[in-house]
């Protein structure tokens, strides 16, 4: 079944419920209407009764004055009954004292009661009344409700229902049949992306809520498109990437594998070599291991904050006592550089973070400096904006030569060397800067770097409080 057709069956149905519920509610009206009004009539016979009973000692002719199709019934104290217009006071009668309405009318003075009747078998309303006498006056009247009643009585709402349903039947059908031609267009769309020929311009939809929802799914469904090319190219390009550091890997760590494999060479082929010599080619190829180790920890810890930076292990740690570790760990090698290092971080600065980090972050640094700022020099470490609320605000800089402006986008980059023959010399891997760079990122900061007013190089970078 077409959802058009499933549409107005199930509209049809909630109709027929409605009206249904609604004829129920108008007979339980009609039934309380008609019983105000039966009680209201038999209140006034009842009245009228009890009158014509202390005229007339003949009940029988009494009783024949009263409307036709009216039952009387007295009743005496004791719950006999004295006579009865429609049954037969012959037959054995038990005692009515136990009758609802007989009980009401004891306490109140009148009473009344919707049931059948134990000797008719029809639904009466029975009306109790307490006459003068102290009998009891029963008078009953039919009590039957019926549809046609309903209908009858409340006809220009049955008539209002049914123009409401043609009306909105119509407005239905109009409304379904746009819809209609926006569910066609999604199948039609749908068929389209299984097949991958998908043409946008192609695809309309009319003016209404359901073309709206449509043109929304259709633009949405776009943008996963160009997201997923986004993405696909991304990983094309961290592709070339990966594929580009593992050349760089790769030729970095032949520099040092082929020395030390020429200086092992060397001393195995000439077994008679002058002692100073010996001595000279395994400081060298020490030099190199210990190169090759530092080339080798500076890959991984590179590698570990781009791909899986979740595994460092968080806690509270103290930026200025980092930077006095270090500061006091490279003395010896600062004293002999002619640096001087001015430590002016004055406050404790705490922050969530990676202790190795952090440390790797100053020593890299004051190692940046060490190597390449030149002689005889000052290397400052100071803070800045204290009243900042959300990050600590660093600076670090030192009074050497400094770089060309048209490197400072460079030197975080991964093996980059603006002198290569330069950092060949001083022993550099290429990543201390770029280590720098991500272990700020990690700890929720940024990083730049600028050539210092005065001259030397310039590092500015904030950590999350």
């Amino acid at each position: 079944m077409k959802y058009q057709r499933k549409l107005l069956l199930y509209f049809i149905i909630v109709f027929a419920i409605f009206a249904i519920i609604t004829m129920f509610i108008q007979i339980d009206r009609e039934k309380r209407f008609k019983s105000d009004e039966l009680r209201a009539k038999l209140h006034a016979y009842s009245e009228m009764t009890d009158k014509l009973l202390e005229h007339y000692h003949d009940t029988i002719e009494m009783a024949k004055m009263l409307p036709k199709g009216l039952r009387f019934t007295l009743i005496d104290k004791d719950g006999h009954v004295i006579y009865d217009n429609v049954v037969d006071r012959s037959l054995d009668m038990t005692n009515h004292l136990n009758r609802p309405e007989i009980i009401s009318a004891q306490l109140n003075g009148n009473g009344y009661a919707i049931r059948e009747s134990e000797s008719v078998k029809n639904d009466y309303l029975y009306y109790a009344y307490c006459c003068s006498s102290g009998n009891y006056i029963r008078l009953a009247l039919p009590y039957m409700i019926t549809i046609q009643d309903v209908i009858g009585r409340e006809s220009l709402l049955m008539y209002g229902l049914i123009f409401l349903l043609v009306i909105v039947l119509i407005v239905l059908v109009y409304k379904t049949d746009k819809y209609g031609h926006t569910m066609s267009t999604l199948k039609k769309f749908v068929g389209d992306v299984e097949r991958g020929n998908v043409n946008y311009e192609n695809i309309k939809f009319s003016d209404t809520d359901s073309g709206i929802i449509g043109r929304n799914v259709i633009s949405i469904y776009e943008q996963l498109e160009k997201s997923k090319r986004q993405t696909e190219s991304e990983r094309e390009r961290n592709r070339q990437i990966k594929q580009e550091m593992t050349n760089n890997i790769a030729h970095e760590l032949k520099t040092p594998v082929s020395s030390i494999r020429g200086y092992l060479e060397s001393l195995a082929d000439n077994p008679d070599i002058a002692p100073e010599k010996r001595r000279h080619f395994i400081e060298r190829a020490y030099v190199q291991s210990m190169r090759l180790t530092e080339l080798i920890n500076d890959i991984a810890l590179i590698t570990k904050l781009e791909e899986a930076s979740k595994l460092f292990m968080r806690e509270k740690i103290n930026v200025r006592q980092i930077a006095e570790e270090v500061v006091a760990e490279l003395e010896v090698q600062t004293e002999e550089a002619g640096i001087t290092i001015e430590d002016k971080l004055t406050t404790e600065m705490d922050i969530s973070g990676n202790h190795n980090l952090m440390y790797s972050v100053f020593r890299n640094l004051i190692e940046n400096s060490l190597h390449y700022a030149g002689a005889d020099i000052r290397v400052v470490i100071e803070n800045e904006c204290p009243d900042d609320p959300e990050f600590y605000h660093l600076v670090f800089y030192d009074t050497g030569c400094g770089i060309d402006n048209k490197n400072l986008e460079k030197i975080f980059d991964r093996f980059v060397r603006l002198d290569e023959s330069r950092d060949r010399r001083t022993g550099g891997t290429g990543l201390g800067l770029s280590i720098v760079k991500h272990a700020v990122l990690y700890h929720g900061g940024s990083i730049k770097a600028e050539n210092r007013n005065g001259g030397g190089l310039l590092f500015r970078f904030t950590l999350k409080r």
